[in-house]
């Protein structure tokens, strides 16, 4: 909801993008899509279209972040934004939550709603795993002279008796977790991973890691974050607006700005930024 007097977007305060960076998002993911777009001033429909190879040079985080020009609104071209140090920090924390995410779905073949605990986590108890390749993810697959089960191990493929089992190290106290909400991991079937999908480029994949992330659920994440923290009159677009608004306050030249936001009407950029009633009283105690 805008409630600015002339519709637009809140600009975020200092203690707001504090909570929103510490508070707000419980998913890597969520978490580096708002920073992309706070840390860049880029629109989220354009940080939603990221390509990985736009952050990333093979594993480690780009010194300078590619907007593209074809996920840029109207005549905007395709601009270079050098990656503040928060951010590159952030973006890496998302690629290794990646990885482990997919390493613990290979491992375990998947989760549901079922995996929830209390708290909201998903959890494992599985008790056995592979003799071979220490899975915890087989299947029965009948009886071995009617007396003893046999398993086939959905990892290694390899077939084995019940009684080489081995009994797992984790138990209830030890299983890993996965912090779990609505907007982030759901279950292997519909989240999209980050490198799950070999030949999908996008640094936040769709559902079933096809595509990128649908501008509703995008702006569904920061709408939902914005709620759960009482932060009112904020929308997707305070990102954009707020960064602009407090480099211009300390006094960053509107040339520059421009180089940053794509705008090119210097009319346009200006309705980004907000004038704050200390900035207009210091103008007037300038006439003496």
């Amino acid at each position: 909801m805008l409630i600015d007097r002339n519709g637009r977007a809140k600009v975020l305060s200092d203690r707001e993008i504090e909570q929103l960076f510490e508070q707000g998002f419980r998913f890597a993911r969520d978490k580096a899509l708002f920073a992309t777009c706070f840390y860049t001033a880029c629109r989220v429909s354009e940080a939603r279209q990221m390509h990985f190879v736009d952050a990333f040079h093979e594993e480690t985080v780009r010194d300078d972040i590619i907007i593209r020009k074809a996920n840029s609104k109207g005549k905007q071209g395709t601009r270079t934004i050098p990656t503040h140090p928060h951010l590159k920090k952030i973006l890496q924390q998302y690629r290794q939550d990646s990885l482990e995410l997919l390493r613990l779905r290979e491992l375990f073949g998947g989760w549901s709603h079922k995996n929830l605990n209390s708290e909201g986590k998903l959890v494992w108890n599985n008790m056995f795993q592979c003799p071979l390749c220490d899975s915890k993810h087989f299947s029965k697959q009948g009886w071995y002279r009617d007396k003893e089960q046999v398993y086939l191990c959905k990892n290694c493929h390899s077939y084995f008796h019940e009684s080489k089992l081995i009994k797992s190290q984790l138990d209830a106290n030890t299983s890993p977790t996965i912090k779990y909400d609505t907007l982030g991991v759901i279950s292997s079937s519909n989240y999209g991973f980050l490198f799950a999908e070999p030949n999908n480029p996008f640094l936040f994949p769709g559902k079933q890691g096809q595509g990128c992330l649908s501008l509703r659920n995008a702006i569904n994440i920061f709408e939902i974050t914005f709620d759960k923290l009482g932060i009112s009159g904020a929308s997707s677009h305070s990102c954009r607006r707020t960064s602009l608004t407090i480099m211009h306050r300390e006094g960053v030249i509107l040339r520059v700005l421009q180089e940053i936001s794509g705008h090119k009407d210097l009319g346009a950029l200006q309705k980004y930024l907000e004038v704050s009633p200390d900035q207009t009283r210091a103008a007037i105690n300038v006439l003496g």
